[in-house]
């Protein structure tokens, strides 16, 4: 069993006892694996797709669309 370090960004949230399955894919601008609360980008071409709640500083479901803020600067752009 190898200890897993969820972080968001640099910081480092709490270590946990869970085993870390190295094919499991990852997610979110800390590129870690699905945990908690997650919101999905609704750019269906996003490059990390599901992002954790604190990562994103939500702390619930907003209504309508949500963007991340990589495709958000994306549709800017635009």
């Amino acid at each position: 069993m190898i200890q897993n370090a969820i972080g968001v960004g640099n910081e480092i949230l709490e270590a946990t006892n869970i085993p870390v399955d190295t094919n499991e894919p990852t997610y979110c601008y800390c590129n870690g694996v699905a945990y908690g609360e997650m919101i999905k980008c609704d750019n269906a071409f996003c490059e990390k797709e599901w992002f954790h709640f604190p990562c994103t500083n939500l702390t619930y479901h907003p209504k309508g669309k949500w963007y991340c803020k990589n495709c958000n600067k994306d549709t800017k752009e635009d």
